[in-house]
């Protein structure tokens, strides 16, 4: 085997696996729950998964060069195209592997599902400039794999009999034993903690509204704030 020729095609080799990964990686951090904020999914993509790649396809491709005796460039193309074979045959191991263990979003009906919620929060316990921008945040915590921002849209707010109704939805992702509501405004760091199952199903009714946590306490040791929420789970139609 002539080391030259097998660089040349573990080189080739790693390229082709790389670049092959790119679509495939990112179309499989989106299903593992990976978010876009910040670019971190990218991040993950072209810092993470496409070295390893182009390491796992070097190292194919000298394997390649030993297995089909590459001591002439005449055998460059066969080779290669073991080694590239070699590869895309070891991604879409992993990949298949990845979808697998994926979360499985709870479906009704052939309908996705979404958590739609309500967070109340007294007047007196509003700030100048809760209508800006990011001052009033969500996010809902199914898991590792599954810990996502919560959408606020400011022109959905609402006032009740002394309350700012806060709205929105979530579509539900996994099938979670666990789901943590959080809420965000300026300082103030809430959770609820949602009495869901791991497959829930759509009910028009609202829960009753609950108090929410302080999020940095929990169990018999949570501290309640007069900030409550209700919550209800509804099909998603085509399209939403």
């Amino acid at each position: 085997m002539s080391w030259k020729i097998a660089f040349a095609v573990a080189v080739v080799s790693g390229l082709v696996t790389a670049v092959v990964t790119v679509p495939v990686a990112y179309k499989l951090t989106g299903l593992h729950g990976v978010s876009e904020f910040e670019g971190k999914r990218s991040a993950y993509v072209f810092f993470y998964f496409v070295p390893l790649a182009f390491i796992g396809g070097f190292l194919l491709g000298l394997l390649g060069s030993k297995l089909v005796g590459a001591a002439e460039w005449a055998q460059f193309v066969k080779a290669a195209t073991l080694s590239v074979g070699l590869g895309l045959g070891a991604l879409v191991a992993i990949a298949g592997l990845s979808f697998l263990s994926a979360p499985r979003a709870p479906m009704q009906a052939g309908k996705a599902l979404a958590l739609e919620v309500e967070v109340l929060v007294p007047s007196e316990l509003l700030i100048p400039n809760y209508r800006e921008p990011y001052v009033i945040r969500m996010g809902l915590y199914a898991g590792d794999d599954d810990n996502r921002v919560v959408p606020v849209d400011t022109t959905n707010f609402r006032e009740e009999e002394g309350l700012l109704v806060v709205p929105a939805r979530a579509p539900l992702y996994s099938h979670a034993p666990t789901r943590v509501l959080s809420f965000h405004l300026e300082n103030t760091w809430l959770a609820f903690d949602l009495p869901l199952p791991p497959k829930p199903t759509a009910d028009s009714t609202w829960s009753t509204p609950a108090p929410m946590r302080d999020a940095t306490t929990a169990g018999p040791n949570s501290v309640w704030s007069e900030i409550r929420s209700r919550y209800r789970v509804v099909a998603l139609e085509a399209g939403e």
